[in-house]
């Protein structure tokens, strides 16, 4: 089994500039096509992340509160996170800054777009 979680988004344009150009990361698909895309998959490592777009008429029998943000949070384990907040800390609003956690993880946490919680870490030397 592989976990490759699907987000929506208000504005799929401005998801694709933060994943590919703010946080760098490999857009590996986009559907229909590049020019007009409604869901695209970012690559992070071996996983994928699909990120599609939000339309007036989503299945409410899926999503009967609606979609967004609130309530997700992804943490990317990364092999140096000092090295990876000193890359974005000025590109991005962190919400939680960087520190060691009572439980052995040191992480910093910042938003996307849309809201998604995003939290890079690495184990404490």
């Amino acid at each position: 089994m592989k976990l490759e979680p699907m987000i929506y988004t208000t504005n799929i344009e401005n998801s694709i500039k933060f994943y590919r150009d703010i946080l760098e990361l490999e857009i590996d698909e986009f559907y229909p096509n590049k020019d007009n895309p409604t869901w695209v998959s970012i690559r992070i490592g071996n996983d994928r992340l699909g990120i599609g777009k939000t339309f007036s008429d989503i299945n409410h029998k899926l999503h009967p509160r609606g979609v967004d943000g609130s309530g997700v949070q992804f943490y990317i384990n990364v092999t140096n996170v000092d090295k990876i907040y000193e890359k974005y800390r000025n590109k991005i609003e962190i919400i939680d800054d960087i520190e060691n956690k009572s439980w052995g993880d040191r992480e910093f946490t910042f938003t996307d777009p849309d809201g998604y919680l995003i939290s890079f870490y690495s184990k404490q030397k």
